[in-house]
């Protein structure tokens, strides 16, 4: 493993500070203020010091809960990487072929969520013994992929107009004194009609004398081969990178060295209730944030009636009571809770164009209840409403109308919709042939209900307000 960065290194700011970024502009790139300076910024006033004291004053004493359930918040960094040996050796011989060796590159990492994608990799990143620049960028907010160019320019402090961005973003994969490592999250959010855009982007890491080193990170494990098929012909191809799902031991190792990092963290969970955890969600999705959530909401389970009993009690302090244990029971009442039907656990495994293709049925469906045939929806109905669904949430261009049907396969194929032949075709009223060509011959039939779909859309943070 590479040796840890010494402290006095420069910072991945300031060595890309030292790279000549634009023909006209240079980079304003500053260093984050030390806390030692934090008195001289916000002074402290007598009128804040009473008011520090008064709210000092209503603390209470922690329950042994406190620590642990931070530590098993999705957004606490984990203290170490367990597991993923293969996984940590490539990303390690990526970073040394490119930004460590000055060179571009590209890598295209795939998983299901929770699978550890962009935790490895930004750990693996800090560990490297080589300083780069690194940002992050994540492209569910962008509304057309071509914002991309802008975004990954302000990630690195350079700011530049829209229309400028790309030959900005350009110069300064050829010019860049420094290697620089971009990670695009969630980056299947810049499929578009033509794919041009991420052509472009794995075209710049690939170029000979690029300072690039792009890594993409989604979910689908064949984006490349299926909507960017010209990258072999381009010579662009990235290195391809997949995470399978957390297993029960990994899940039980992970979940047992945050509790280790706390103090009396392991007294808080029964061991059989760790594992139980872990066998439950490594059979369902392998997702790591699940399991976190499932511990954390069985810990509030097992608070809630540790309180009860004390205020039952009716002991004035409330130390000398056992604490609590978070038991086989609290987890599977957890787990009932989060895990809820077959039905909302595959709607939840949907990725977000899917969930839009949802969306658009049930809102065509609901526009058009009594002309809606009890066979369900055309599919060329359907895709036409989808369409209209994305220029409404201005989020990301439809895709085209082979990718929608592939979309649907999916879906098909994961047991949430049905592809069948319409009843009453457009061929003079007979029955249609129902062959995968013939979209405006098939019909889309739910599989799950209604009011599961809904509340699933519901659940998704970009769909939930115009529901």
């Amino acid at each position: 493993m590479p040796a840890t960065r010494s402290a006095r290194a420069p910072t991945r700011r300031q060595a890309l500070a030292e790279a000549p970024l634009s023909k006209q502009a240079t980079v304003a790139l500053t260093t984050q203020r030390p806390t030692a300076s934090l008195k001289a910024t916000f002074a402290v006033t007598k009128r804040s010091t009473e008011l520090i004291g008064k709210t000092a004053t209503k603390f209470v004493k922690p329950t042994p809960f406190a620590a642990t359930k931070c530590v098993l918040n999705r957004a606490t960094a984990a203290p170490q990487i367990i597991g993923r040996e293969a996984e940590q050796t490539a990303i390690r011989n990526f970073l040394h072929a490119s930004v460590e060796q000055g060179r571009g590159g590209s890598m295209y990492v795939s998983g299901n969520p929770g699978t550890g994608k962009t935790a490895c990799l930004q750990s693996l990143i800090k560990q490297s013994s080589a300083v780069f620049p690194s940002v992050l960028v994540n492209c569910v907010p962008l509304t057309q992929p071509g914002q991309v160019y802008a975004a990954i320019l302000r990630a690195m402090n350079i700011e530049t107009r829209a229309d400028n961005a790309l030959s900005e973003l350009e110069h300064i994969t050829q010019h860049a004194k420094t290697p620089f490592l971009v990670i695009l999250d969630e980056v299947d959010s810049l499929l578009g009609s033509r794919q041009e855009v991420l052509y472009r982007l794995f075209e710049l890491a690939a170029q000979p004398n690029s300072r690039l080193a792009l890594v993409g990170i989604a979910n689908a494990l064949d984006l490349t081969d299926r909507f960017l098929p010209r990258l072999q012909a381009r010579n662009c191809e990235p290195l391809l990178l997949n995470f399978n799902p957390y297993q029960v031991t990994d899940i039980t190792k992970i979940l047992q060295s945050r509790l280790d990092a706390v103090s009396m963290g392991t007294d808080v969970i029964q061991r059989a209730a760790l594992e139980l955890c872990a066998r439950k969600v490594a059979a369902t999705s392998g997702d790591l944030r699940k399991a976190l959530d499932v511990c954390r909401q069985a810990m509030e389970l097992a608070e809630a009636e540790h309180k009860r009993r004390v205020a039952q009690s009716d002991k004035e302090n409330p130390d000398t009571v056992v604490a609590p244990r978070v038991s086989i029971m609290h987890v599977a009442k957890a787990l009932s809770a989060l895990n809820g039907s077959q039905a909302v656990q595959k709607l939840d495994a949907l990725n977000f164009q899917q969930k839009l293709v949802l969306y658009a049925h049930v809102q065509f469906a609901s526009n058009t209840v009594a002309k809606r045939p009890s066979s369900g929806l055309a599919v060329s109905a359907l895709y036409a409403e989808y369409r209209v669904v994305c220029g409404r949430l201005n989020m990301l261009a439809p895709v085209t109308r082979s990718e929608f049907l592939d979309l649907v396969s999916m879906m098909e194929m994961q047991g949430v919709v049905a592809v069948e032949a319409l009843k009453n075709g457009r061929r003079g009223g007979r029955r249609a042939t129902g062959c995968p060509g013939a979209a405006d011959d098939r019909a889309l039939r739910l599989l799950v209900d209604e009011s599961d779909v809904r509340r699933a859309l519901a659940n998704t943070p970009a769909l939930a307000p115009i529901l």
